[in-house]
């Protein structure tokens, strides 16, 4: 069964047909795809049959010859380019227009204009500019002309308490931006007379669950929080808001959204294909039909309640590391063979996720194997050197043992493979 949430009216139809055309006729990538297709009056319901055949994968944009359109290969037009962290120990790149701009911003529209279009000053802890999250929130805003201030806060400051508390009394934000884990330590570190005056708390990057979001929010009485799913290949797909009596359904409203059955008897939760969808007379980076980015959303009365962005993932404070990041690091390392990762989660009883990964060797121990694994990881996936080693707000340990002393004291799941073990849950 299929589910088709998001831009799918009338007018979204025609936009969804003109964004084809103009990747038909751009980017050879969608021409194999589409090959054999009756494209003139696709419509969604088409979508949704075709993700066996016609989608990206995070995989696919590393091949920037072919899925970039020619007007960004030539280049036709001006463009920025958002590097963002890849799940194959390579950092992926992504063409950003004006046109993507003026898209995001309509997508930030709905929820800015409620809860934030009133002179708001909003304190923003992404890492610096241009990280796709503050390109957005700074490009986004500054499209649909929001009468706010966004004060990028060095994610530093962070680290001195001294430091930040004068910041904040001196830019007096009404607003945080940040990712899940900041908030909630920011909501233990600032004194009531700050926490007072925030009222709204846009977070992203990971899953939020109802205790976490119930716990930020005893601790910024007067906030509503903004949940935003997103990613740099499509902008701020969805986002919901919850308040301390309420959790929303996500909205979704410039790409479409087919949501499928994974076939594996939840039917509560199925996997997300996007397609970002352009207004006519515009020109995407980056053209994306039923793009797979691995996520699961929990479906109740055709309505996603939530967004599940932990498949194959741990966060470290928001920062996302993935296992087939450390999965190719270790495969292709010639000294090592195989690796667990043991992780502790983020709660409001443990403010500082860990993950420590167990890598094995063979033979001999290669000498400093444990800081070049950690270099690795962290020359691909920028913000997780950010968590970890700048604002000290999550814990990577790599440690290296012996195969035979892989799996020591970690529990056995006949018939399996399981690499991610998580503490209070596996064991």
């Amino acid at each position: 069964m299929s589910i088709i949430v998001g831009r799918a009216d009338k007018n979204g139809v025609e936009d969804l047909r003109y964004t084809l055309r103009k990747a038909l006729e751009t980017t050879e990538f969608w021409r194999k795809q589409f090959s054999g297709v009756d494209t003139a009056e696709i419509t969604p319901n088409d979508l949704a049959r075709l993700p066996g055949r016609v989608k990206i994968a995070p995989h696919d944009l590393y091949r920037t010859g072919e899925i970039w359109p020619s007007y960004i290969r030539k280049p036709g037009l001006f463009y920025t380019v958002m590097r963002t962290s890849g799940t194959t120990g390579r950092p992926k790149r992504i063409p950003f227009t004006r046109d993507d701009r003026v898209r995001i911003g309509r997508q930030l529209e709905p929820w800015v204009m409620e809860y934030m279009d009133r002179g708001d000053r909003i304190a923003s802890f992404f890492p610096p500019l241009p990280s796709s999250s503050g390109m957005f929130a700074f490009g986004g805003f500054e499209a649909i002309n929001a009468r706010t201030a966004y004060y990028q806060i060095p994610i530093r400051y962070l680290l001195d308490r001294e430091t930040l508390l004068r910041e904040f009394q001196d830019i007096k934000p009404t607003a945080l931006f940040c990712l899940t884990a900041t908030a909630y330590n920011l909501g233990l570190t600032l004194p009531e007379s700050i926490k007072g005056d925030i009222q709204t708390i846009v977070v992203g990057g990971e899953t939020l669950t109802p205790e976490l979001a119930k716990a930020i929010l005893e601790l910024f009485e007067n906030a509503v929080i903004i949940d935003n799913f997103g990613s740099t290949e499509d902008g701020v797909t969805g986002y919901r808001v919850i308040t301390r009596r309420k959790q929303g359904d996500f909205n979704f409203t410039e790409s479409i959204i087919v949501l499928k059955d994974e076939g594996d008897g939840y039917d509560s939760y199925k996997r997300i294909y996007i397609t970002k969808v352009m207004r006519e007379g515009e020109l995407t980076g980056l053209p994306l039909f039923n793009y797979d980015i691995g996520d699961l959303a929990r479906v109740e009365g055709g309505k996603v309640r939530n967004i599940i962005r932990v498949k194959d993932v741990v966060s470290l404070a928001g920062a996302k590391l993935h296992i087939d990041q450390v999965m190719e690091i270790v495969y292709n390392h010639p000294d090592l063979v195989d690796f667990v990762i043991i992780y502790h989660p983020l709660s409001p009883e443990n403010p500082r996720p860990k993950a420590t990964i167990r890598v094995a060797y063979a033979d001999v121990k290669p000498e400093g194997i444990e800081d070049e694994v950690k270099d690795l990881i962290y020359e691909a996936n920028n913000p997780v050197r950010y968590e970890v080693e700048e604002s000290k707000q999550a814990e990577l340990e790599v440690v290296a043992v012996p195969l035979e002393k892989l799996r020591e004291g970690l529990p056995r799941s006949l018939g399996k493979t399981k690499r991610i073990y998580i503490a209070g849950k596996d064991f």
